[in-house]
């Protein structure tokens, strides 16, 4: 549902990822359960607490967990293993999540658990939202989480604060959970029969934060085309190739939507070759010399230009598929058992098992490579004189030699390209067997989007640079031979520095212009001048001649 007065009404069914980031980011959101879910909570646990009256044998309502799983338990003792199960499972390590994530995956959780197939008490599940909504924010450490029986210690980070134990953050203050609850007027949970397993035995950490990389990744996107386009005509490549209706010819939807958006991008620019004239100029050159002679211009461009929406195109494609799988994910049950008040039953089962996170995770990030691979060959050729179509080595017109120019920009592009190789080895194919080989084969989902989230951020780093360069040629070449979006773009990066036609240390500057594309500050002021969007992925094409 829509996020309408400052409220997003959660339904377990219809949560975008957009919706999700923006309430996970601006905790001014109030976030609740639409009406229509109650009645099925409260259904699913008089069901539930009807069998642990019965004592049914059932998953986490009379068994313990795990590897522990064959030992059954006496319902007068179910509030404290259900507390003990959260508390064993709670050993994350390392440097905490940022609080707007934990946020994310709170409201993620809540998604799922209003659906109304976990069993948790409706007062329960009131008190997870007033967690919410008054700024609770549990402290949870980024690694340890295996991604298989969902993201145990994640969540049992949030459920341990929840019954008043291990530590949160209320008004920018570190403290106890219970102190926390205390502070913000919260009544501490009361855990029965499976609620604890129900709170815990999720997917919502992982899908918190793979939305999160999706978006980020969106906006990466949008600027890596914005930024291609500026460093292509300040290169002085060509345009042709890019027209639409070539593409039509080989339709692949990320590869259209690059192609389209690089169309729109150099429109009216006079630093951008048109072939066709070229062709002319070179006809005419080939006439007046008898026998073999060499083009002053480059017949066709690099790779790097003139294959940009095939290289990026498959990028799009994979955050795509990305967007899909996570939207699935994130409105879905995605614990165990599940109970079906329809049927009078449950079902156990591997829901909450993340390898299709991990593994979607795992291909954007892959893929996320390239956009970083691409930009700094394109680096490359503004560094290198014989490949630049005129522009002076590594952009230093002044005092060159003496100067050393943009040189050193590339150690870091070059960098983190390789950084980035590192990081897209796969976490979906690492599975270690764990609990007495109960946890058998687990996804590592929680660190498949980590790994992307970084590469994500590499690649914003290496665009910066890029951005850099293609100002810098552009003063060279003339701003006023710019297209109108390559015009913004000269006009933006002005801003926050000058010409340089002396050396500087510009690491404030590159740090500066990446947290500019992080905003998306750059995609809105082109999109206000295009008067349309830019697009990441392109499902239909008209292929009929009218």
């Amino acid at each position: 549902m829509p996020i309408k007065n400052n409220t997003l009404t959660i339904d377990g069914y219809t949560l975008t990822i957009e919706e999700l980031v923006k309430a996970g980011q601006d905790t001014s959101i109030k976030v609740e359960v639409a009406d229509k879910n109650w009645p099925k909570i409260r259904e699913c646990r008089e069901l539930v607490e009807k069998w642990a009256n019965e004592e049914r044998c059932i998953y986490g309502v009379n068994t313990s967990c795990g590897g522990l799983v064959d030992y059954l338990l006496p319902k007068e003792r179910d509030n404290e293993f259900q507390k003990n199960l959260v508390r064993s499972i709670t050993t994350q390590v390392g440097k905490p999540f940022e609080d707007t994530m934990v946020r994310t995956f709170m409201i993620a959780r809540a998604n799922s658990l209003c659906r109304g197939f976990s069993g948790i008490k409706e007062e329960n599940l009131k008190i997870y939202l007033e967690m919410i909504n008054k700024k609770v924010f549990p402290l949870i450490p980024r690694k340890g989480s295996l991604g298989t029986s969902g993201d145990l210690g994640p969540l049992g980070c949030i459920a341990s604060v929840a019954f008043g134990e291990w530590k949160a953050r209320f008004n920018d203050k570190l403290m106890p959970g219970k102190e926390a609850m205390e502070a913000a007027g919260i009544k501490l949970m009361h855990l029965n029969a499976k609620e604890g397993l129900s709170l815990i035995n999720g997917t919502s950490g992982m899908v918190g934060l793979a939305c999160t990389v999706i978006s980020e990744a969106t906006n990466t996107l949008k600027n890596s085309d914005i930024i291609a386009a500026f460093a292509i005509e300040t290169l002085m490549g060509r345009f042709n190739p890019f027209d639409p209706i070539v593409h039509e010819q080989k339709y692949h939807p990320g590869q259209y939507a690059t192609a389209m958006n690089l169309t729109k991008l150099l429109k009216g620019s006079n630093l951008a070759i048109d072939e066709l004239e070229l062709s002319i100029k070179l006809q005419s050159t080939l006439k007046q010399h008898k026998g073999v002679s060499i083009a002053d211009i480059p017949v066709e461009d690099a790779y790097s230009i003139r294959c940009t929406p095939q290289f990026v195109g498959p990028t799009k494609d994979s955050l795509q598929n990305a967007r899909e799988v996570l939207l699935r994910e994130l409105n879905s049950s995605n614990d165990n058992p599940l109970i079906f008040t329809e049927l009078d039953t449950f079902f156990h089962n591997g829901h909450f098992h993340g390898q299709p996170i991990s593994f979607a995770m795992d291909c954007l990030g892959i893929s996320m490579v390239n956009i970083g691979v691409v930009s700094d060959r394109r680096i490359d050729r503004f560094m290198d004189e014989a490949h630049s179509t005129g522009l002076p080595p590594f952009l230093c017109k002044e005092d060159t030699g003496v100067r050393m120019g943009l040189m050193g920009g590339q150690f870091m592009t070059t960098s983190l390209v390789a950084e980035n190789r590192t990081l897209a080895v796969p976490a979906s194919i690492q599975s270690i067997t764990s609990t007495a080989d109960f946890q058998d084969i687990v996804s590592f989902g929680l660190i498949a989007g980590r790994k992307t989230r970084k590469i994500v951020e590499n690649t914003n780093h290496i665009l910066s640079f890029e951005l850099l360069c293609a100002a810098q040629a552009a003063d060279m070449r003339g701003i006023d031979r710019l297209s109108p979006a390559g015009k913004i773009m000269h006009k933006a990066v002005r801003e926050t520095l000058d010409y340089m036609d002396k050396d500087k240390v510009y690491i404030d500057d590159l740090e500066d212009l990446k947290a500019r594309i992080e905003s998306g500050e750059f995609v809105e002021k082109i999109e206000a001048e295009l008067g349309e969007l830019l697009i990441v992925h392109n499902q239909e094409v008209t292929r009929k001649k009218e």
